[in-house]
């Protein structure tokens, strides 16, 4: 398997979450890590927004979408989690032509129990946090490369207007408040440009998928206001294999994490996958068997690396395969056996179906008709107790020798296209192989 189809086959599943315009500007005030938390609960979730208030993640695929290696650093978490509960999501929303302000808690319910993190929006938060019709589109894999909280907030902040190409004038009061600049050396200028605006700048511009140019706007000598320019960046092309993948797709499969517990090293266990995914999976299965039988010296690392660098044959040896073909082709006649055994019994079902309903359809004129000759075939003796009244047999007996020759008479031919519908019908698998 060459790289690049690796990757494709290894490409994670969508990693975009809508977020809504207007709850971007709510969370300013949280670090960099419950930032991202939101992000990655927010897509965790987005698909059942609607249908479900109760949303669980487990921790290990929690902290792998934050790009956070302290997976077992559970009272860590917890803060975050208790500071999205304790973070107030304001709405200024327009509706009817009217400005109507709301405020909720970011995450009505939060719990971490047995490695799985659960947690619960309020309804209404929901409803608008799933709104189809202004988000903005946060890309998980890029956010898992920010390192400062200022750069995700503004990058979020922007990506929104990238279809405009700018952001508009924020007076500085209000930029401050959408970025989380709340710290009193902000009032001084010098410092809310150099660590709240050209750094965070030069930060999105590196890693992500646009580039802002910021431009100022004065009042005399004071700076009042700023916005930003938006444009594609140049590198995206040389981004994209990065931001989509950044070998995440590698690194939560399940060969990966095999080659892991037996000691291989990320970067050689990423290069094995990538260069031969399927010659990978062959080389542990091999050495994962031998060591059950306790056929392993020394580390089953250091076999694996051996195996698998070497061009040794690994998986079943030519007896096995042969003898695997054959067990195969026992269970396949195995199968048909049973199939041609379903059939025949489906049709035996079907055919007394059909007689069943033939012998109540007769009417009583019918049924003589039929008795008599009965009785022209099988002799009086076999009708002793006939009643041409009831035409029926007050002997149990003779009553059923009578039905079973009647059975014979009345039992309808074989029809495939009745059988297939009685089969649909009766939710059976009508592509039952058919005589």
């Amino acid at each position: 398997m060459t790289p690049k189809k690796a990757l494709k086959t290894l490409k994670p599943p969508n990693e975009q979450v809508k977020k809504h315009v207007a709850a971007i500007h709510t969370s300013g005030v949280l670090s960099l890590l419950e930032r991202k938390m939101v992000n990655v609960l927010l897509l965790n979730a987005y698909d059942a927004l609607l249908t479900r208030r109760t949303h669980t993640l487990p921790i290990k695929h929690l902290c792998a979408m934050l790009g956070w290696d302290e997976s077992n650093n559970i009272e860590r978490l917890q803060d975050v989690l208790r500071k999205l509960a304790s973070t107030a999501v304001e709405f200024n929303m327009m509706e009817d032509g009217k400005e109507v302000w709301r405020v909720m808690s970011m995450l009505s319910y939060g719990e971490i129990k047995d490695g799985i993190c659960t947690y619960r929006y309020d309804e209404y938060l929901a409803e608008r946090l799933y709104d189809p019709e202004i988000y903005a589109t946060i890309n998980i894999g890029i956010q898992r490369r920010f390192e400062g909280s200022y750069a995700l907030t503004l990058y979020e902040n922007c990506l929104r207007y990238k279809v405009v190409g700018s952001t508009g004038w924020w007076e500085l009061n209000r930029f401050k408040k959408i970025v989380g600049a709340s710290a009193a050396v902000y009032d001084e200028f010098k410092y809310l440009k150099r660590d709240v605006i050209i750094k965070p700048v030069e930060e999105i511009n590196r890693i992500s998928d646009i580039q802002l140019v910021p431009e100022f706007q004065k009042q005399g000598r004071k700076v009042i206001a700023v916005r930003f320019f938006i444009t594609e960046n140049p590198q995206q092309t040389l981004l994209k294999p990065v931001i989509q993948d950044d070998h995440e797709a590698i690194r939560e499969s399940e060969i990966f994490k095999r080659l892991l517990e037996h000691g291989i090293g990320e970067r050689l266990a990423i290069l094995w996958i990538l260069q031969d995914e399927e010659r990978a999976r062959r080389v542990v299965e091999y050495v994962e068997a031998k060591a059950k039988k306790k056929q392993v010296k020394g580390s089953t690392a250091g076999y694996i690396r051996t195996l698998y660098e070497s061009d040794a044959v690994v998986g079943k040896t030519p007896f096995e395969e042969k003898k695997a073909q054959e067990n195969q082709g026992k269970i396949a006649e195995e199968q048909r056996k049973a199939s041609e055994a379903r059939r025949s019994a489906l049709e035996a079902e079907f055919l007394r179906e059909r007689t069943n309903e033939a012998v109540n359809a007769l009417s009583l004129d019918g049924k003589r008709a039929w008795v008599r000759d009965y009785i022209d075939e099988v002799g009086n003796e076999k009708a002793k107790t006939y009643n041409a009244e009831t035409a029926d047999f007050r002997d149990t007996l003779e009553r059923i020798q009578f039905l079973g020759w009647l059975r014979k008479r009345l039992a309808p031919k074989m029809k495939h296209s009745e059988f297939k519908a009685w089969l649909k019908a009766k939710g059976c698998d009508v592509k039952i192989k058919l005589k």
